[in-house]
């Protein structure tokens, strides 16, 4: 490839935005997902601890 083929090449890159759309969506989407299984780990995390110390209670241990 020749500097003028890559030197359009970029420019195009730089102007198209729809990509960089793209990737903020994708970012976004992963950032929730993270959220989502770190909230789901502490909600299960605390109702497996009362699950477990009402089982005992009514298995009288």
């Amino acid at each position: 490839m020749d500097l003028m083929t890559i030197g359009a090449n970029l420019q195009r890159l730089r102007r198209d935005e729809g990509g960089a759309i793209e990737s903020a969506q994708i970012f976004a989407w992963i950032a929730v997902t993270v959220a989502a299984i770190v909230l789901l780990g502490g909600m299960l995390e605390v109702l497996g601890v009362d699950l477990i110390n009402w089982v005992r209670d009514q298995i009288g241990i």
